[in-house]
């Protein structure tokens, strides 16, 4: 059986150690921050865990995505920010992406409220 003594030498030992993890696991990600390139954007988990997703594990940043409109065939980008916009201020669904350019989406707009004449 172990002293106090021993005990509390023990318990210190696992602090310390679990201490320099804490800072090893920090620096990581610091350093994982200076390496994200242009046009990331950080996302918010909080926000991001009210979708229930079951196929994988929520984005920790967005990236500027490219995609060719469903409707023109035109080269656009999603950008970061408007994926932020999306997924955690409008609450799209997480699977969700961009098919249509912005021009497409507002000639789509236009004619249903232009149809009601």
């Amino acid at each position: 059986m172990k002293s106090n003594k021993q005990r509390r030498a023990e318990i210190k030992a696992h602090r310390l150690e679990r201490a320099a993890r804490a800072v090893a696991l920090q620096q990581r990600q610091s350093d994982a921050r200076l390496l994200r390139a242009e046009g990331m954007v950080a996302a918010d988990t909080a926000l991001l865990a009210a979708h229930n997703n079951t196929y994988g594990p929520l984005p920790t940043f967005y990236v500027d995505k490219a995609f060719t409109c469903r409707d023109c065939g035109a080269q656009e980008v999603w950008t970061a920010k408007q994926q932020k916009w999306w997924y955690e201020v409008a609450l799209g669904s997480i699977h969700s992406t961009a098919v249509r350019c912005r021009a497409c989406r507002l000639g789509t707009s236009r004619t249903r409220t232009t149809t009601n004449d």
